[in-house]
């Protein structure tokens, strides 16, 4: 909504579907206010969580650009973390966690970095921001060189004071410790660690590059490292239009939207998409459609190399995404050991209708350290009745958080899981009609890291009248 507004772009149409949706938000964040002061994960009455209400703040801040708030909320959030502040300026890493995430208060550093950034992007000018600052400048020896706590602290010193000594040399840190791809034209910052919201690997990479990006942004410095930092973030995006995960899409998003205008009102361009030399789609980009996303679809494409040309005429700001699905037989699916592995097994696969069927699953984590939230999605059989009393059965015992049901899938949100604690249960579905079909796919993945997964294959069931 922020990005059509400054660009002139809205149209009332998409303006009102907008802003029903932030009203809907707004109220349901409402919600999640801790009686005590602060946010929490529930929504009741445990006290609030530090680093979720510096979250919390950010997402009204935000808001508040595009929709009429009421910024009691903020102030009360405010006055909240400042008295939870320590003597020395910090916050202590947050203890009470959704899903045991361990990763999200690490370390003193990486929260008071966090607050430190959200109470300024509230525009805090009080003396407990002051305080913190201090402790950040004097403690980023403690991060021992992990690069998304320095990008947090980052973010935070340049709001704070982007010309200060300890903000110029963290700044020229980061840069320093950029990873180049000269192919690509991209810059990037992996990182080993967690992340704040327990992402490992690209999703990492993603919400610490953009929060270098956006530091570097702020700072009004190393604009060539933040031309290749927007290189790498186009790039990640991925084939639904996210970048991996939630939180790696929000920063990506962010970053974009605070380096880039859109198409604006003097565009003028026609684009053509051409596969092989053979023109497979054209547009025309106008300010009255700028606002739209345009898809062209090539169709099937045999295998070999194939050359993709954009060639156009006129001026318009876009950005464009080469996006390409393909499909293995299950034979060649697999051959290395997965991070999760899933496997459904039915106890007999030809049955009539009224039978009862019996699922047994097997879920096991095979890194050699523990993960904090599991999802698994199993896949209903076509014509087939869950019986749910198996699952909140599992519920009660602890073994799962909860679990919800759709017409083709069970989801199933799991805590906790090491290596050497697999989950074994069972359940129970009715046949209602007669079918012969195979099973949806059922997937085990890391909530927070979805690249992290494991997959199941289909099988074929046979359901008879009599």
């Amino acid at each position: 909504m922020r990005y059509l507004r400054e660009t002139g772009q809205v149209a009332p149409e998409i303006a009102m579907k907008a802003e029903e949706f932030i009203n809907l938000g707004y109220q349901r964040l409402l919600t999640f206010e801790s009686p005590s002061g602060g946010f929490n994960w529930w929504g009741n009455a445990e006290p609030g969580n530090m680093l979720l209400t510096g979250f919390g703040i950010q997402q009204f801040e935000d808001m508040s650009n595009v929709y009429d708030i009421d910024r009691g909320i903020i102030e009360r959030s405010r006055r909240w973390l400042a008295t939870r502040q320590n003597p020395d300026g910090s916050w202590d890493p947050t203890t009470h966690l959704h899903g045991y995430n361990m990763a999200l208060g690490a370390s003193k550093l990486r929260t008071s970095a966090y607050i430190l950034w959200s109470l300024l992007q509230a525009n805090d000018k009080g003396p407990h921001v002051q305080k913190a600052a201090a402790y950040l400048k004097d403690h980023l020896a403690d991060a021992k060189g992990d690069l998304y706590t320095l990008a947090l602290a980052a973010n935070a010193l340049v709001l704070w004071n982007r010309d200060a000594p300890a903000t110029t040399s963290l700044l020229k840190t980061l840069y320093e410790r950029r990873e180049e791809d000269a192919k690509e034209k991209t810059v990037s910052w992996p990182t080993k660690g967690d992340t704040a919201m327990y992402a490992r690997g690209d999703a990492a990479a993603i919400e610490t590059t953009a929060l270098v990006t956006m530091a570097f942004i702020q700072a009004k410095r190393y604009t060539t490292a933040v031309n290749g930092g927007l290189s790498y973030l186009i790039q990640s995006k991925g084939a639904y239009g996210n970048w991996n995960s939630t939180q790696a899409t929000i920063f990506a998003l962010k970053t974009l939207l605070m380096a880039m205008g859109g198409v604006g009102k003097d565009a003028d361009m026609s684009a053509a998409v051409l596969v092989d030399g053979k023109e497979v789609g054209r547009e025309a980009f106008n300010p009255e459609n700028s606002d739209v996303l345009r898809l062209i679809d090539a169709g099937v494409v045999g295998p070999g190399k194939h050359r993709v040309e954009l060639k156009a005429a006129g001026k318009a700001n876009v950005m464009y995404q080469i996006v390409g699905r393909y499909y293995l037989p299950w034979r060649e699916v697999g051959g290395k050991q997965e991070p999760l592995t899933i496997k459904l097994d039915y106890d007999r696969r030809q049955l009539k209708v009224d039978d009862i069927l019996e699922a047994d699953v097997l879920v096991k984590y095979n890194l050699d350290r523990p993960t904090f939230m599991v999802i698994v999605d199993l896949g209903i059989p076509p014509g087939f009745q869950v019986i749910p009393d198996d699952l909140a059965t599992l519920v009660s015992q602890g073994k799962i958080e909860r679990y919800s049901m759709t017409g083709r899938q069970i989801t199933l949100y799991i805590g906790e899981m090491r290596p050497d604690k697999p989950l074994a249960f069972s359940y129970k579905l009715r046949a209602k009609f007669p079918i012969r079909a195979k099973t949806p796919r059922s997937v085990a993945y890391e909530y927070y890291t979805p690249s992290s997964r494991g997959t199941q294959q289909p099988v074929l069931l046979t359901v008879d009248k009599e």
